[in-house]
């Protein structure tokens, strides 16, 4: 009896141990990297202008991406809608809600929510691969009269990932 319990022990101390040593195994991680960006100003009605991001995204990881989120972001404008200044608007009112079922029904619904014109959402990036995104209106621009013109673009513009997941196959 002493002998067999000290078999059954032996037996779980080396199942612990091969447990622990299975779940301490690195997992591989996803790594992008913006490879290219450039922002362009766009006029989209005779006294309103905006700013689009395009580039590529590279994925310098060890496994497969999906669903990446890219948008720009402009640090030097402001939040609020002010004429005669760059701003940021948060929540874009020219998709519609059939838009954004479809969108929702495409690539699923993230944790949090985004204005869906000013981010892009590139399905899947494999190892070693790039791909372009184009992110429409980072920045807004409005003016009093049709005759004035934009201040220069912003120089604090830059590009951020903003989720994606791993793939696995």
């Amino acid at each position: 009896m002493k002998r067999c319990s000290r078999f059954f022990l032996l037996t779980c101390c080396l199942c612990m141990l091969v447990l622990c040593l299975v779940s301490c195994e690195k997992k591989k991680e996803g790594k992008l990297e913006v490879t290219q960006q450039s922002f362009q100003l766009r006029q989209f009605s005779d006294n309103g202008w905006s700013i689009d991001a395009t580039g590529k995204i590279k994925n310098i990881g060890e496994v497969d991406v999906k669903k990446v989120a890219v948008t720009g972001r402009c640090k030097t404008c402001v939040d609020v809608w002010v004429p005669g200044r760059w701003f940021v608007a948060t929540e874009s009112e020219d998709i519609s809600v059939s838009d954004k079922d479809e969108i929702v029904k495409s690539i699923g619904a993230g944790d949090e929510e985004y204005a869906f014109d000013q981010v892009d959402i590139i399905g899947y990036i494999a190892i070693g691969a790039e791909e372009e995104f184009l992110a429409k209106d980072i920045a807004y621009f409005y003016t009093r009269s049709v005759d004035q013109k934009p201040d220069p673009m912003p120089t604090e513009l830059d590009i951020i990932i903003k989720s994606f997941e791993t793939f696995d196959k």
